[in-house]
């Protein structure tokens, strides 16, 4: 019996970390105060586009795994700085629509033109 209850506190302990982390990145809303946006480049301040594929990711509450500056705050796949010179637009786009590798769906939260506005922007970080 105690080896059961050891077993189940363990587990916890093990198991809610990575609920944490999911439910950061599923756009959840904790009642934080909204985060700043993304920093800008000298390009993406003059690309109205940009500006609005920044606030997209903001407002997505992407910044939770992704990190205000792209850097990525679950893991070395959540580090967006350099995105572009590792997929393309198209790889992007089907990554925001579809999730996976711990990313949630936003297919059904984004409609087509945001999710080409973000994977614009994304596309342009090499």
């Amino acid at each position: 019996m105690l080896r059961t209850a050891w077993r189940r506190k363990i587990g916890a302990l093990l198991v809610a970390p990575m609920v944490l982390a999911l439910a950061a990145c599923s756009g959840a809303s904790g009642g934080e105060a909204t985060p700043k946006a993304p920093a800008a480049t000298a390009a993406s301040e003059s690309n109205p586009a940009f500006v609005k594929a920044q606030e997209l990711f903001t407002a997505n509450k992407c910044i939770s795994c992704h990190g205000v500056d792209l850097s990525g705050k679950v893991g070395a796949k959540t580090n967006l700085q350099k995105v572009g010179s590792k997929m393309s637009k198209e790889q992007i786009a089907n990554q925001i629509k579809n999730g996976g590798g711990g990313m949630p769906v936003y297919s059904n939260k984004l409609s087509e033109e945001e999710i080409g506005l973000l994977s614009d922007w994304l596309s342009s970080k090499k």
